[in-house]
């Protein structure tokens, strides 16, 4: 009986591990063939679907989808029409913050709430007009117990890159910031900063125009909405 017994479960490992071992297998396939197509770029691991046969990964912080087989790739959304939801959105929610916590409030230029219950991040380009009336109501989101974090895309070019750096680089940052949005002259500085990488993950996910809200969960509003519109999604 113990004999029998132990047959068992060494058939079982058996099985398991050889179902493992060909999943792994499959990823390592799907991650090479995916590769010559997208030449260095990080792939994260893949995983089921609702669909059958279908396999969901990342690139950066977008969300595409490759048959098993490996042959057919597309990046879209996916609606479960019973739900009302948007399921690659959810996805998405889920990488963006993943990706916001590891970088960090440090690497942020903050104007902070006193008894903060949530933050927003902000992808804003100094001298874009939309990012200036969003930037006019900061107190409103401060005094409503949100910090606003910033991080700079300076899509108007040269100019407004140098003014990012400087914003970064001043003894006071959040008053050089206001001072810049209001137009006003800053003073120049340069210093080690982080403003490459604000690019970097703004190009990740997949940002075009400034300004652009990520809330504390993920969600990605694209384009100015009014505090008290943003308010009233953090607080749902």
């Amino acid at each position: 009986m113990k004999n029998t017994l132990k047959a068992i479960l060494i058939t079982v490992f058996m099985f398991v591990n050889g179902q493992a071992q060909a999943a792994e297998d499959q990823q390592a396939n799907l991650r090479m063939m995916i590769s010559k197509t997208f030449p260095g770029i990080e792939i994260s691991k893949f995983k089921q679907t609702v669909i059958p046969g279908m396999l969901e990964f990342t690139m950066g912080a977008k969300v595409l989808y490759v048959t098993k087989d490996g042959r057919h790739l597309f990046q879209g959304n996916i609606y479960d029409l019973v739900s009302q939801q948007n399921l690659t959105e959810e996805s998405e929610k889920t990488v963006r913050k993943t990706a916001l916590d590891d970088f960090g409030e440090k690497n942020t230029l903050v104007y902070k709430a006193k008894n903060e219950k949530h933050f927003i991040t902000v992808f804003t380009d100094i001298d874009c007009p939309y990012c200036r009336k969003l930037h006019e109501e900061v107190a409103q989101y401060t005094s409503n117990n949100v910090s606003v974090r910033y991080l700079f895309l300076p899509f108007k070019g040269k100019k407004s890159l140098e003014k990012s750096v400087s914003v970064w680089c001043s003894k006071n940052p959040t008053k050089a910031m206001t001072d810049a949005k209001e137009g006003r002259q800053i003073t120049t500085a340069t210093c080690d900063n982080p403003i490459e990488k604000h690019m970097q993950l703004g190009r990740e996910f997949g940002i075009r125009g400034t300004p652009a809200i990520v809330m504390d969960n993920g969600e990605m509003i694209p384009g100015y909405r009014p505090a008290k519109d943003v308010l009233k999604i953090l607080n749902q």
